[in-house]
């Protein structure tokens, strides 16, 4: 069993890193600073397979655990992700069970589920790790994503799916559908995000989330939460680069603002 399991099992507050980049030199200085847990964002970034391998190696030689955003539950590359080895999957527009139980079953092998097997494959240390087959889906994370209205309508019967170990809410998505995009504090998304934890606590399942106007980091592992994904590089580059500008005296700017 992973590490990143084994915490959200026993509902241990854990802070992660996103990686926007689709970089493995911006993965290694990410976990070599002190962010053991990062999530590599495949929804929203340019990444493909060769490359998250190759941020995943960098993650794992600094002695981190990895996170995968993949773009949808698509069971094809659902497999081809598997096979890399990742400690846990975020699996972003889940609308309803059928859609949570595929990828759930896209991510076992038989009996548990559907995932296609091959034996030489990474996750599996190119066939040398003893009986991966049985217990690959035990150190697995699964993590999905409750950002739409169709998901609120059928949220109960997400978290009853078996083999979800967290439902993780996506604040902003959610404020898009109920019409207020980006007011993340709004009185309807507030609504949602509590029947969202709710749901999660009836089921025993482990809450994830990222930092909103109205609750910090410190604030959702204070309201119960398991994981939270914070700092992401490209917010931590844009703010250190404008820390620098602003110390640039204007005179001797090149181009003006």
């Amino acid at each position: 069993m992973s590490e990143l399991k084994k915490r959200m099992l026993s509902k241990t507050p854990t802070y992660g890193a996103w990686l926007q980049f689709a970089s493995a030199n911006v993965a290694e200085a990410l976990v070599n600073t002190g962010f053991p847990l990062a999530l590599i964002d495949n929804e929203h970034a340019g990444a493909d397979l060769e490359t998250t391998l190759a941020m995943i190696r960098a993650i794992e030689a600094g002695g981190g655990e990895v996170i995968i955003r993949v773009p949808s539950g698509d069971p094809i590359y659902l497999k081809r992700i598997m096979e890399l080895g990742p400690s846990g999957l975020l699996i972003p527009q889940i609308n309803t069970a059928e859609e949570a139980e595929a990828a759930v079953a896209a991510c076992r092998y038989p009996p548990h589920g559907r995932r296609g097997f091959a034996r030489t494959v990474r996750a599996s240390r190119y066939g040398q790790r003893a009986g991966y087959a049985d217990w690959a889906h035990e150190r697995l994370t699964i993590m999905v994503q409750i950002e739409t209205r169709a998901a609120m309508e059928n949220l109960e019967a997400i978290a009853a799916v078996e083999g979800i170990d967290m439902l993780f809410i996506g604040p902003y998505d959610l404020s898009g559908a109920v019409g207020r995009l980006g007011e993340t504090d709004g009185p309807e998304v507030l609504a949602a995000i509590a029947k969202i934890e709710a749901a999660a606590k009836a089921r025993g399942l482990a809450l994830g989330s990222v930092p909103r106007a109205d609750a910090g980091v410190q604030a959702l592992f204070d309201q119960g939460y398991s994981l939270v994904m914070g700092v992401s590089d490209v917010g931590a580059l844009l703010s250190g680069l404008h820390d620098e500008a602003a110390k640039i005296p204007e005179a001797v700017r090149l181009i003006g603002s």
